[in-house]
């Protein structure tokens, strides 16, 4: 039975275990199953024997608490992890990492609702010591392969990213944005960066000098906020490219007409003179208003 199965393609099916054992995971050993779904520390302790036995695994989801060092053996193939409500330790993660390197190929990492986890079980100066060194040897790697994307963040979570060597990170609301902030400007080989969320006030983004591109999906933007991104990115000094994906433009509040018709001019004058320099613009289904603003710029409309 075990033969005839592994004869068959099993990559349309997703396995979902809850609770499983080892003589379960055995089973799937050398299948060619595409996506699995562990959703407990033990299932994921049980399945890591077979996971790089799994030739056709792209996909697997992780749920659960983890610390210590990460042992999963992961599938040479693997195209995406994604953590969802995790309590992980700063080792386990960094160790996490490391393991993505070294697939050596485009991987894409999401972290849904990752809380870091204390660990209890060293003293204080045994943990750091243990946690300084596991960032030291993160910081060996090249993670230019991973792509990070963060739902739910902390100061914590971003912190283990300072200085490190990714080169695509997304964000997916303003608060994982605004936590981002503080150690964007040290992701030295950041490529590319995706936002989502609404984004008012003043833009307090330290974005690197290696930026090639900025995403905006399906944000609100204020005036301010828009202008004082653009002055940023005309800061780069190399060309960069803006995408503006499905952004609705959020009219001054408090202000009059005139004001904001004021602003609303300012911006539209101030896009125009960067982007002659080194700012490209492309757009996509964005709100009329915002339309307006960029006519006559060196925009790439996509979809309108």
């Amino acid at each position: 039975m075990r033969s005839e199965l592994l004869s068959h393609n099993l990559s349309n099916i997703e396995i979902c275990v809850q609770n499983g054992s080892k003589e379960l995971f055995e089973i799937l050993r050398d299948t060619s199953i595409g996506i699995l779904d562990l959703r407990t520390t033990d299932c994921a302790s049980l399945a890591s024997e077979i996971l790089h036995t799994l030739s056709s695994l792209t996909k697997l989801y992780l749920r659960g608490t983890y610390t210590g060092r990460c042992n999963l053996k992961l599938p040479a193939l693997l195209q995406g992890i994604t953590m969802q409500t995790c309590e992980c330790s700063s080792e386990w993660l960094c160790s996490l990492f490391i393991a993505l390197s070294s697939l050596d190929r485009p991987v894409r990492c999401q972290l849904c609702d990752v809380q870091l986890k204390s660990i209890e079980v060293y003293h204080r100066d045994k943990s750091h010591t243990r946690v300084s060194d596991m960032r030291s040897e993160l910081l060996s790697h090249n993670l230019s392969n991973i792509e990070i994307c963060v739902h739910t963040g902390s100061k914590e979570l971003f912190e283990i990213f300072r200085d490190t060597s990714i080169r695509i990170l997304e964000v997916r609301t303003a608060e994982c944005a605004s936590l981002a902030s503080e150690i964007l400007h040290t992701l030295n080989k950041l490529r590319k960066l995706y936002l989502w969320g609404t984004y008012t006030g003043q833009c307090d983004l330290k974005l690197p000098a290696s930026l090639q591109c900025i995403s905006l999906q399906k944000n609100k933007l204020s005036c301010e906020w828009l202008r004082s991104l653009f002055i940023k990115l005309f800061t780069l000094d190399h060309t960069v490219k803006c995408e503006l994906w499905d952004v609705v433009f959020l009219s001054s509040e408090g202000n009059r007409d005139d004001e904001s018709h004021a602003h609303v001019s300012d911006l539209r004058s101030e896009i125009l003179f960067y982007d002659v320099l080194n700012i490209k613009i492309q757009v996509r289904n964005v709100s009329e208003e915002l339309l307006e603003i960029l006519s006559d710029s060196n925009l790439v409309p996509l979809d309108k």
